[in-house]
């Protein structure tokens, strides 16, 4: 195993994050690709400068330890990023440029998780997530949080349990099925092996599996959030006023989750995102959350709207939007982006009254800290104006939204 010294980093525009050391591992035989690969890696770290360290690993035993199974593999900061071959110095430069991206959930999106409750809100969030799955190519887990009997801190492993674990894992196969039958789609679970999720055999599209969850739902749901790159939940009413923008869950789960939160309103049917609300106050405006707000909307062939409501005399907003452009095209997006600055106090009425007029198809919101979203959903016009929309609402937690 070789180490080699690191060099400089450039400054980065935006956010501080590319400015940390990057760790770079190469694996190989010592033959030809391999001295390619290097010569590569040097000419891409001439063209953007960054500090690393780069440890080469020749060891067999060390090399198949780490899940490689072709030669040569690079590894850039403990994520697998290429494979038995050797990638071109303009892909280099782009793993460089968005190292930190390739971390984040929502650029990975490979797992994406629906809670149900079998309710006709659940089948219609389940029907949206399938098309999303089908457009990402993402393995879609629809999971039903049970209410166990505890003794103690741990379910109990009675047979009436057990039993009652069957027939609701049962139900929900049956639920799937049934939903999935509604868009064309045969859904047929396998028999599982004992404690194992049900799931689908020769279904044209994502792969699709099940699973009954032990716990309360808010609690249960937050903590399997952890391992999915998305959640896809149906928005309900009733209850308090509170409740009546997500329903009692879903508001939890949108304050707390571990990823992403997609939410669906009952009725809507998915026909893509050709145009994203990307509401923004400037704290969102860094470098990696506008990569992923790139990377998102270009899975979808999206035209993204930034968009900024402030009082008539704030200041410093030419200078955070050069900084925004700048992040903005460092993500290097296939469309040139829209950015609205819109004078009120208020935020919901203006960002409704421009998803209107602008034909938005998804509503965004990338936040820092999670305070900020629950204080967005304890104002009475808020809750009010979202609770009538009919649009879908994307929530990011910034803080969980990393691997």
């Amino acid at each position: 195993m070789k180490e080699f010294a690191s060099i400089p980093s450039k400054s980065c525009a935006g956010s501080c994050r590319g400015c940390g050391k990057a760790h770079i591992k190469v694996y190989s035989y010592r033959d030809q690709q391999s001295q390619e690969l290097h010569d590569r890696l040097n000419e891409a770290l001439i063209a953007f400068p960054m500090a690393h360290k780069l440890i080469d690993v020749f060891e067999p035993g060390t090399i198949a330890g780490d899940g490689i199974t072709s030669l040569p593999a690079l590894v850039l900061d403990g994520v697998l990023v290429s494979e038995g071959q050797v990638p071109s110095v303009d892909e280099l430069v782009q793993l460089f440029r968005n190292r930190y991206l390739l971390k984040s959930k929502l650029n990975r999106l490979k797992h994406i998780i629906v809670p149900v409750d079998m309710s006709t809100v659940s089948a219609n969030a389940l029907l949206f997530a399938w098309q999303i799955a089908k457009k990402t190519d993402a393995h879609l887990e629809v999971i039903f949080a049970m209410d166990s009997i505890f003794e103690g801190s741990k379910p109990s492993a009675s047979g009436f349990l057990s039993g009652y674990n069957k027939t609701m894992q049962s139900e929900l196969d049956t639920f799937i099925q049934q939903t999935m039958a509604s868009d064309v789609v045969a859904y047929a679970p396998t028999t599982p092996q004992p404690g194992a999720p049900g799931q689908t055999t020769e279904i044209k599209g994502p792969y699709v599996s099940s699973k009954v969850i032990y716990g309360f739902p808010d609690t249960a749901i937050q903590t399997y959030s952890e391992r999915c790159d998305l959640i896809v939940m149906g928005t309900t009413g009733g209850g308090t006023v509170t409740h009546k923008l997500f329903g009692s869950v879903s508001m939890e789960v949108s304050k707390n989750a571990l990823a992403p939160v997609l939410f669906i309103p009952p009725g809507l049917t998915y026909t893509g995102f050709p145009n994203m609300l990307y509401a923004s106050n400037f704290e969102s405006l860094d470098a990696l959350q506008i990569q992923q707000a790139v990377s998102f909307a270009r899975r979808f062939d999206s035209q993204i709207h930034f968009v900024h409501i402030g009082p008539p005399d704030e200041k410093g907003l030419a200078m955070e939007r050069k900084l925004f452009e700048a992040n903005y095209q460092e993500s290097m997006p296939e469309k040139p982006f829209i950015f609205t600055k819109m004078v009120s106090e208020d935020i919901v009425d203006p960002l409704y009254e421009y998803a209107f007029y602008h034909r938005i198809g998804l509503l965004v919101f990338v936040t820092h800290h999670r305070s900020f979203w629950e204080n967005f959903l304890h104002k009475s016009i808020t809750r009010e104006v979202l609770s009538s929309s009919s649009l879908p609402v994307l929530v990011i937690h910034s803080d969980s939204d990393m691997i």
